[in-house]
């Protein structure tokens, strides 16, 4: 998060705080669906969703919508620095997931 918001304030060249925040918000960035919520996977039935590990967050649901084709909204230097701490997304699932990071491969 901490490199969202410095990414942030290089774009808008020696922002406030409050300015920062606003742009963020303009660009849905700091809208979430949620991360912790015990439940069922989604994509597996018999399996419990990362969600319920409190190890995936979903970003921006009503811009973002899980289903086919993939839409993403969301920039790609934001995927890109999730990624670059570990993370991964979930716009190459079966049915594309782009509100969908996760703190977990292969799942």
């Amino acid at each position: 998060m901490t490199e969202i918001w410095e990414y942030a304030v290089v774009q808008l060249n020696s922002p406030t705080d409050d300015d920062v925040r606003c742009w963020l918000h303009q660009n849905r960035l700091d809208q979430t669906g949620g991360g912790f919520n015990f439940r069922k996977s989604t994509g597996n039935t018999s399996a419990l969703s990362l969600h319920s590990y409190g190890i995936a967050i979903d970003w921006d649901p009503v811009h973002n919508p899980h289903k086919k084709p993939l839409t993403k909204p969301l920039p790609d230097w934001w995927y890109n620095i999730w990624t670059k701490h570990g993370w991964s997304d979930g716009r190459h699932f079966k049915t594309p997931d782009p509100m969908h990071v996760q703190f977990a491969t292969g799942a």
